[in-house]
């Protein structure tokens, strides 16, 4: 990737309480994914846990997300997987 790229904001994504990211394209199928992986059954990623994977596969929570995918407002915010599409 081209370094002077902006980061964008690729797919909705939830962490796992061990730190395994799981990418989706709505949070629900990325929860429906983890829960459907074994040893992760019992998993309700939320808060800071619900967040977005980026073009540098970095993974950001909703508030960041927000900044990285509407950079010009200035209100506080937090991104949700429907905004992206």
């Amino acid at each position: 990737m081209d370094n002077s790229s902006p980061e964008i904001v690729i797919c909705a994504a939830v962490r796992a309480s061990n730190g395994k990211v799981i990418r989706g394209h709505r949070h629900s199928d990325a929860i429906r994914a983890l829960q459907a992986m074994d040893g992760y059954q019992g998993e309700q990623p939320h808060g800071d846990d619900q967040g977005f994977v980026t073009s540098t596969n970095r993974f950001v929570n909703r508030r960041e997300a927000y900044r990285l995918h509407f950079p010009d407002r200035t209100e506080p915010d937090e991104l949700h997987s429907d905004e992206l599409y």
